[in-house]
């Protein structure tokens, strides 16, 4: 999580979205850097606001005073991604070589159930504790390049996003009999980002107000 004091900007850091390199961006411009191990980076926004009440105030009343955004992804897209990210890539917990996706998924570990055995969903970043939207722009992922250009134009940053801590295998084949398996386990997860037109709009238009 960066936070832009100047600029009142909150970016809430989602994993296997582009994170990274949005961070390359930002990071001059934000006065507070909430990351360093992985739990700090991909800090929920409900508990990034109540970690520093000096700026949004004990009880978070603060918040709407800053622009929140962060980036989602299609959820199935999105889980390929991590199992990609763990097969190519040098990481603390690696897939083994020779798992096919529909052995991973079966094993349910942590990229899909919270130790709780809750499942792993992006809607938690943006939410607070009784699932409320806190965040005021979810980009689509596949999006990225031209609301982030946009946001960036209205806070008066430069927008050129590096590529950055990308998936070595590029390829990931997910049976067409596990697809709706998918879709029904992140249900919640797609439910918002049929949302996220309306949502976008209203906080793009805060945006705006924001920066006069």
């Amino acid at each position: 999580m960066l936070i832009g004091l100047e600029r009142k900007f909150v970016f809430v850091a989602n994993t296997k979205t582009a994170s990274t390199s949005i961070e390359t961006v930002l990071r001059p411009h934000a006065e507070i850097r909430h990351g360093g191990s992985p739990e700090r980076k991909h800090v929920p926004l409900r508990r990034g606001l109540a970690l520093y009440p000096e700026v949004f105030g004990p009880a978070g009343e603060k918040a709407g005073d800053f622009f929140k955004f962060g980036v989602m992804r299609d959820p199935v897209d999105w889980i390929g991604s991590w199992f990609r990210y763990r097969k190519g890539n040098n990481v603390e917990s690696p897939l083994p070589a020779d798992m096919d996706f529909a052995t991973f998924w079966a094993q349910g570990d942590w990229n899909i159930r919270r130790a709780d055995g809750a499942r792993f969903l992006q809607r938690h970043l943006f939410s607070d504790w009784q699932g409320g939207l806190l965040a005021d722009v979810i980009i689509p992922y596949e999006r990225l390049g031209e609301t982030f250009g946009e946001i960036c134009d209205c806070l008066g940053l430069e927008s050129t996003l590096p590529r950055e801590n990308i998936s070595r295998v590029s390829a990931v084949t997910v049976p067409e009999t596990l697809k709706a398996d998918l879709r029904a386990f992140y249900a919640p997860d797609y439910a918002l980002l049929e949302r996220v037109d309306a949502i976008n709009a209203r906080g793009m238009e805060k945006l705006r107000a924001l920066v006069g």
